[in-house]
Formats: C-alpha cells, structure tokens, sequence
C-alpha cells in the first residue's frame, strides 16, 4: 500500500518531528490512516464491479 503526502504534509512531520509536538503527531497519523482505509476500501469496491 503506498501513501502520497503533499508537499504541506511532509513540511508538518518535519515540523512536528523538529517541536517534538505529540499531539499533531498523532493527528496527522490519523489522517494518514484515514487515508489509507479509505483508499482499501476504494481497492474493494473497484475489484466487485
């Protein structure tokens, strides 16, 4: 499974890795695997029809 990030994404890991921020951490890591989920369940929908 591959995930593509924007541009604005990868700034805000740098930033959060750089201010040690726990919590955007796990925001955008929920976003990601938001993400991700989402794209899975476009995949099996795709393979049905």
């Amino acid at each position: 499974m591959v995930l593509n990030i924007t541009e604005k994404e990868f700034f805000q890991m740098k930033q959060v890795l750089m201010d040690d921020d726990h919590e955007e951490a796990l925001r955008l890591i929920k976003s990601f695997h938001k993400r991700l989920e989402q794209q899975k369940h476009q995949g099996m929908k795709s393979h049905l029809g």
